[in-house]
């Protein structure tokens, strides 16, 4: 062999024997790094984040918390020594406690259930012909238990200037459609309800000594006027009182 060619055998020998010594061998076992493995870390590292901030060295990587991981101060094996009282619970009874504030019917049948709306109508259709024919007649007795304060004191009021005036009313029914149901008001314990009622009827003042010619009544006129009713919801005895009229 020619003695140039031995002495870089020996050169490359030794260059190969040095690069050894410092990089040292690699394991059987382990695999050779690839694009795909360094995709498959950065995969992980989004699908599943592990940082706060960005300041955060290695070794002090922060777990993301499971979903069915119990919470940090959530009581354990049943310890509920330092459980907190349920925000939501004490809201419900807040609203339970509330007083009943709403309007229409929908509304009343929904906090009043039981309310009979068939027999209050029919009870309303009677006092709306009492009524009348007290008013009529000059003589509210009969009918006071009826009438809040405010449309009592107006009926008296017309009445003494009728009498005052020397006049008489005469007011018949003739006929009178079923009443019916227009609103409802809530105001805690006291509703409110708008009744409409529609009717025929003959209805004129006279002098106070006129004696009615039966033959000659005036044409009957159709009338539709709204009451309201006042009284207490879910009670035995509601006390309906009429509070208010108006012309329909």
């Amino acid at each position: 062999m020619d003695p140039l060619n031995l002495i870089l055998l020996i050169i490359v020998a030794l260059i190969g024997w040095r690069l050894r010594s410092v990089l040292g061998t690699r394991n059987d076992d382990e695999k050779p790094s690839s694009r795909a493995d360094a995709y498959r870390l950065n995969r992980d590292a989004y699908e599943n984040p592990t940082r706060v901030g960005g300041d955060d060295k290695e070794g002090d990587i922060k777990e993301s918390p499971r979903a069915d991981a119990p919470a940090a101060d959530a009581p354990q094996n049943g310890d509920t020594t330092d459980t907190q009282p349920d925000a939501g619970q004490d809201t419900q009874t807040a609203i339970d406690d509330a007083p009943q504030i709403g309007r229409g019917l929908a509304y009343l049948h929904g906090i009043d259930p039981d309310f009979d709306e068939a027999e209050f109508l029919e009870g309303a259709g009677r006092a709306y012909e009492m009524i009348l024919t007290a008013f009529a007649a000059g003589d509210l007795s009969d009918v006071q238990g009826f009438l809040g304060d405010d449309v009592a004191s107006g009926f008296e009021g017309a009445i003494g200037e009728r009498e005052m005036a020397g006049q008489k009313l005469e007011t018949r029914i003739l006929r009178l459609d079923r009443p019916a149901l227009d609103d409802a008001e809530i105001n805690g314990a006291v509703v409110r309800l708008d009744v409409r009622f529609r009717a025929e009827i003959i209805s004129a003042a006279y002098a106070a000594d006129t004696v009615l010619d039966e033959d000659n009544l005036p044409a009957p006129t159709t009338t539709i006027d709204v009451w309201s009713f006042e009284g207490t919801h879910s009670a035995a005895n509601a006390g309906w009182k009429l509070v208010a009229t108006r012309a329909g």
